[in-house]
């Protein structure tokens, strides 16, 4: 089984028809089907924002996916605290701001100790470099 990552703005598209990239998700939803679904904690406190907790059926649509035995939360206490000190240096010195969140994707997919062989996103730019060093397919 590949085991996959979602970033937050997928998950938008995948639930509520109303997002402005949720008629380009088909791909990206097709591919998930076949894999075991990674969550880090940090993307759900993303998606579940005041707007999307607002909208009934896309919040029904994602409580139904995620009860779904092919996702997994991914306890993402050691990663913590590096990808709030990765957030601030990538912005203030390397002047290359990703949020926390995407720092805590980026370290997740980094650890070799963590077996991810894809992630979906529509920000590829924030994570093409990790995906093409450890070998991610990036759809």
């Amino acid at each position: 089984m590949r085991y996959a990552l979602v970033d937050t703005g997928v998950w938008y598209a995948m639930f509520d028809p109303r997002d402005p990239y949720a008629g380009d998700i088909g791909k990206k939803a097709e591919i998930l089907t076949r894999c075991q679904v990674v969550v880090p904690w940090p993307t759900m406190y993303e998606t579940l924002r005041t707007g999307f907790v607002n909208n009934g059926l896309a919040l029904r649509r994602l409580q139904d996916y995620r009860k779904s035995p092919r996702v997994e939360y991914c306890d993402d206490d050691s990663y913590r605290r590096q990808a709030l000190e990765l957030s601030f240096s990538s912005a203030l010195r390397d002047r290359r701001p990703l949020s926390m969140v995407d720092c805590l994707i980026r370290l997740i997919m980094d650890d070799t100790n963590v077996n991810i062989a894809l992630l979906a996103t529509f920000n590829a730019r924030d994570f093409v470099d990790v995906c093409r060093r450890r070998r991610i397919e990036l759809v």
